[in-house]
């Protein structure tokens, strides 16, 4: 494995890193955190995501390998679920962690002042 270089204007991560660590990947992370979800229930789970953004956000978690798109097709019409891959699994717990320091210290990040 070569060492990636994330300060690098060419880092292959880089585009990944952005769509995980964004707003609606850490949110449609975190919502398939504890089981698969209906395209409209990840909608309705998290306020405030457009179905597009969500259906792009999706798209770029599925090419990246950290969500998986399964297809019950013995549904009439058939359903689609989605779900973490194992690889997106492991971002659950750091994002997680992420969200709670914000948490934690929500006062001092929006009163923070020079």
């Amino acid at each position: 494995m070569q060492d990636i270089d994330i300060f690098s204007k060419d880092c292959p991560t880089r585009f990944n890193l952005s769509v995980i660590s964004g707003k609606w990947g850490l949110l449609i992370i975190l919502a398939l955190a504890d089981r698969s979800l209906r395209f409209s229930e990840l909608v309705r789970t998290i306020g405030g995501i457009s179905e597009r953004m969500a259906s792009q956000t999706l798209k770029y978690l599925e090419r990246c390998g950290v969500v998986r798109r399964r297809v019950v097709q013995h549904a009439k019409p058939p359903q689609v679920y989605y779900e973490l891959t194992p690889l997106g699994r492991q971002f659950v717990a750091p994002l997680s962690q992420l969200v709670e320091i914000a948490n934690r210290n929500v006062d001092a990040l929006i009163y923070h002042h020079d």
